[in-house]
């Protein structure tokens, strides 16, 4: 056991994107400015379940198993029949002298598999509240563990979790053992209840009262990707997407507004969460690490919302860490897979070695000793009866994508093309390139860890 321990507390957004942290001043104020940004995370899997498992076992979803939201391909059952939960890193922790703690979105079946077997505490948490009626804003429910359901409707959800996060730091400023908080927000998922504004049938979340309008200003998604004009060199499923008229682009900058409206509130229990730690004298000894379990179309390649796809805009989140051994305003700009490199760096602050192979990586390695950018990066995706969607490879220039029930392929070249604009896959001057990444992604895929 490692004297001196440090606090460790991951704060997970749900479908975030890396453009919606400009406007959520106390997260740029005390973790960005105060910490190390990781320009360049991705994840493996965007998709909440696989991701949000990836993140607990440090492994890509081709080896943990769970493939899909739903069963049987994913979701919370099969995390528990498979005993796929029993080797994570908060096992590892508590067994090791962590207290625990899990509060908000667990994985996606959590709910139904709760009613059936009286909502069991997952392994590895000393303190289990994980939220039931998850996506319901202002009917939100969590099942504590020791303890019962407990209740908070007519309390708004996000500053729900900001006031249990906030109880849990001020409960362990008085313990000697170190502690590991989880705290899951929901935003800026779509969820209820609705509001007159909703621009139907688009999901938005729902927003606090005190932040409604505050907004309303946003404009479009500034990139060239949105409403793509030229989509001839993408797969089909992009092709046969109509171009986004006058009234969606309305409406998509509506979902935009009303999405960084309702981060306002967890910016607010940021605000909460680090104040509680400098007055009970912990941040010094506490890492926070800021992230989202993926991004979210908005119109990009003729998309008006949705994830699930090989873009940038789905894949790469913020990643953002402070405490001992990150740096204030240093700024990393090697490709990590938040997914697979977050267990290992938990680990690796807590002193924890892992009992099998992580697909992952340490941060705190790469803030150590940068080094190049050479790590292949797998992407993949499943459809609900866990056949194969796609799977492809990010490297330092490329990202390449195959679709196994079509035959079609991607190709990126992201120095020339960030916004993946044109695929090169047919372009004799990436032939060579093609191959090698194909050769590659096969190798990466098949790979597995312990």
């Amino acid at each position: 056991m490692v004297a001196d321990r440090p606090n460790i507390i991951l704060v997970t957004l749900d479908d975030a994107r890396v453009d919606d942290m400009r406007f959520m001043p106390n997260v740029q104020r005390l973790i960005v400015r105060a910490g190390t940004e990781f320009s360049e995370a991705s994840v493996s899997y965007p998709l909440c379940c696989p991701s949000r498992a990836s993140i607990l076992t440090g492994q890509y979803a081709h080896n943990h198993g769970l493939l899909h939201n739903k069963y049987p391909a994913g979701s919370y059952r099969k995390w528990v029949e498979t005993g796929v939960n029993r080797s994570t890193f908060p096992v590892w922790l508590q067994q090791s002298g962590y207290h625990t703690v899990m509060v908000g979105k667990f994985l996606n079946g959590y709910e139904d598999y709760a009613r059936r077997h009286d909502g069991p505490k997952d392994p590895g948490w000393s303190s289990w509240k994980a939220t039931v009626n998850t996506y319901n804003y202002r009917n939100l429910a969590i099942r504590h563990r020791p303890g019962d359901l407990v209740s908070y409707q007519g309390q708004y959800g996000t500053d729900m979790l900001s006031d249990i996060a906030v109880r849990v730091v001020d409960r362990q400023a008085s313990s000697p053992d170190p502690f590991f908080l989880w705290l899951s927000y929901v935003a800026p998922h779509g969820g209820a209840p609705p509001q007159p504004d909703d621009p139907a049938p688009l999901p938005t979340p729902n927003v606090a009262d005190r932040d409604r309008g505050t907004f309303a200003h946003l404009g479009d998604v500034r990139s060239p990707a949105f409403d793509e004009a030229d989509v001839a060199s993408k797969p089909s499923h992009i092709r046969e997407l109509p171009r986004i008229d006058t009234d969606l682009a309305a409406r998509i900058r509506q979902v935009r507004k009303q999405r960084v409206e309702s981060l306002q509130a967890v910016d607010r229990g940021i605000g909460r969460l680090v104040d509680a730690l400098r007055r009970t004298g912990q941040l010094d000894n506490t890492v926070v690490i800021f992230t989202s379990d993926h991004g979210f179309s908005l119109g990009e390649h003729r998309r008006p919302h949705g994830k699930m796809l090989p873009y940038r805009e789905v894949l790469n989140v913020p990643l953002y860490i402070r405490g001992p051994g990150f740096p204030s305003g240093r700024v990393l700009t090697q490709r990590v897979s938040m997914s697979i490199d977050i267990a290992p760096t938990i680990l690796d602050l807590a002193g924890v070695a892992a009992p099998h192979e992580l697909d992952g990586v340490s941060l705190c390695d790469m803030v150590r000793n940068p080094g190049p950018d050479t790590r292949p990066l797998l992407v993949e995706a499943w459809r609900p009866n866990g056949s194969p969607l796609y799977a492809g490879l990010r490297t330092s220039q490329y990202l390449y994508v195959e679709y196994p029930a079509t035959g079609e392929v991607e190709l990126y070249d992201m120095l020339r093309d960030p916004h993946q604009l044109y695929s090169r896959h047919d372009d004799a001057e990436y032939l060579t390139t093609r191959h090698e990444l194909a050769a590659e992604l096969a190798a990466t895929r098949d790979h597995r860890s312990d």
